[in-house]
């Protein structure tokens, strides 16, 4: 199966004006299509280091960073107009919105290194160091 991304000169040239706020919540939302995240979902900064940031959903605490993609690394959102009733057909997705920074929640404790997510991100910068030529120096 084939999946086809569609981007268009303009989403490439608003970026990074026009990025989305991302939220990479720990959960799933059975709930497909725009929502009014904003009018909401109101975050708060800390009170004990503005770095993190606090919140509820459905009222569950929430701790969130927002964190940096690795340099050169670019998140997309992405858009299917028409889902296919069968599975292994080739799809075609649009590009809506590049992002380089969102905020990762947790419940109810910090965001930490030792998340599955922000470790992920992390071993970006070890794989290509380990991936990258070696430059000899010769005598």
């Amino acid at each position: 199966m084939a999946i086809h991304l569609n981007c268009s000169e303009k989403t490439i040239q608003n970026f990074p004006e026009n990025q989305p706020i991302i939220h990479y919540m720990p959960c799933e939302i059975k709930a497909d299509g725009p929502a009014n995240v904003s009018r909401y979902f109101k975050p708060i900064d800390n009170e004990k280091d503005p770095k993190f940031k606090k919140a509820s959903f459905r009222g569950r605490p929430l701790h969130g960073e927002e964190i940096s993609l690795p340099a050169g690394y670019r998140g997309l959102v992405v858009q299917e107009a028409k889902q296919p009733l069968v599975e292994n057909v080739e799809r075609t997705m649009h590009v809506s919105n590049m992002f380089d920074r969102l905020t990762y929640w947790n419940w109810d404790k910090i965001p930490s290194a030792n998340d599955p997510f922000i470790s992920a991100l992390s071993w970006i910068d070890i794989s290509e160091a380990l991936h990258s030529p070696i430059e000899s120096t010769s005598d």
